[in-house]
């Protein structure tokens, strides 16, 4: 099968020749290119409360005894 259309590199050139002669006309015009900030991508993240609401402490979960925690614990009851 033949394919008419143009490798990647050939439309590379193409495009970036297009480019390249629109900004020159530009220049000539008298209009002038700045360079702006780079764009990160990351959205800022939101800001954090100042304060503490008591009511979600309250209602927070107790972590998890831990396997020794457990142990020390069946021990102190073993003894009593």
């Amino acid at each position: 099968m033949i394919s008419f259309s143009l490798n990647p590199d050939a439309q590379n050139r193409i495009r970036s020749a297009e480019l390249a002669e629109a900004v020159a006309e530009f220049e000539s015009r008298g209009g002038q290119i700045l360079q702006g900030e780079c764009f990160t991508g990351n959205p800022i993240p939101p800001k954090r409360r100042d304060w503490i609401d008591p009511d979600t402490v309250l209602k927070r979960r107790t972590r998890a005894l831990s396997a020794a925690e457990r142990g020390r614990l069946q021990r102190r009851t073993r003894v009593v």
